[in-house]
């Protein structure tokens, strides 16, 4: 039974991944920032698996100090970590600046899901070969970095904010697999397809009707996830990218490493982090 830490699982992917990881017997902790929707879901996964290792701890990704009490609690219940699911995130129409000043799509998408893999590495490191998945998006491909824009756009556009954030994402993920290699901790990230969750909210009822034609399910969307959680761990491959299940091609900065490097620095700088993970 491996221990599994999941963030979003509230609805979308998130939800069909816990669901489909409490199947297959292991232990699932769900990271949410509603308590109440993560208990009516742990009750349903409970009640169609029989499977009562269902916990939840609470997370709220626009948040430095939920995050750090999140890694906390973890860290004081659970000796190690198996997989860790970056699955959480957010399209916002609107610019909204966080308490800790950072753009909320980059601090939800991007920042926030880095914080957490580097407050969990004792956890991972107990458990290797463990694995760390970042739930990326194809919009990453058309995303442009401004690290200005990290707290606050001059202009705001929340398609480019959505795409910047998501390019991020995967170059940090990439970053993070050279830097875990020889921990033997695997990080990738992916492109779970067009996927119909919460996230088409966003749109307005017109637009909604005319996407829903083009979007898959979560079902579908999960596939991706659940491979790489059930892939061998000694076999693992790390650094990369799956676009639907297959390796894919992914921006162009997340192979330069001077580019990674500095998005790296910057963030940690963002943390208030040292850039050496020791």
């Amino acid at each position: 039974m491996k221990t599994i830490l999941i963030t979003g699982t509230t609805s979308g992917i998130g939800k069909v991944t816990a669901l489909e990881l409490a199947s297959a017997g292991h232990r699932v902790v769900m990271a949410n920032r509603n308590r109440a929707k993560s208990e009516m879901v742990r009750d349903k996964i409970v009640e169609a698996t029989a499977n009562e290792n269902i916990d939840i701890i609470d997370l709220d990704l626009a948040s430095r100090e939920s995050i750090e009490n999140c890694a906390k609690t973890f860290l004081e219940v659970y000796p190690s970590l198996d997989i860790l699911i970056n699955n959480a995130g957010l399209m916002s129409n609107e610019q909204v600046i966080t308490a800790d000043g950072f753009e909320l799509q980059f601090a939800v998408n991007a920042l926030s899901p880095f914080q957490l893999t580097l407050e969990l590495l004792p956890a991972l490191d107990a458990a290797a070969p463990s694995q760390v998945i970042f739930v990326s998006s194809l919009m990453h491909k058309f995303g442009k970095l401004d690290v200005d824009s990290f707290q606050g756009w001059n202009k705001y556009s929340s398609s480019g904010s959505y795409g910047q954030s998501k390019l991020a994402m995967t170059m940090l993920a990439c970053e993070l697999a050279e830097r875990l290699r020889s921990r033997d901790i695997s990080v990738n990230s992916l492109h779970p397809g067009a996927v119909n969750t919460g996230i088409l909210h966003n749109y307005s009822a017109f637009s909604q009707f005319f996407l829903k034609l083009f979007f898959t399910s979560p079902e579908k969307g999960a596939k991706t996830s659940l491979l790489l959680a059930g892939m061998n761990p000694a076999s693992m491959p790390t650094g990369e990218y799956f676009d639907r299940g297959k390796k894919g091609k992914a921006h162009k900065l997340t192979t330069d490493a001077s580019a990674r490097k500095k998005l790296w620095e910057e963030c940690c700088e963002c943390l208030g982090r040292t850039a050496n993970l020791g």
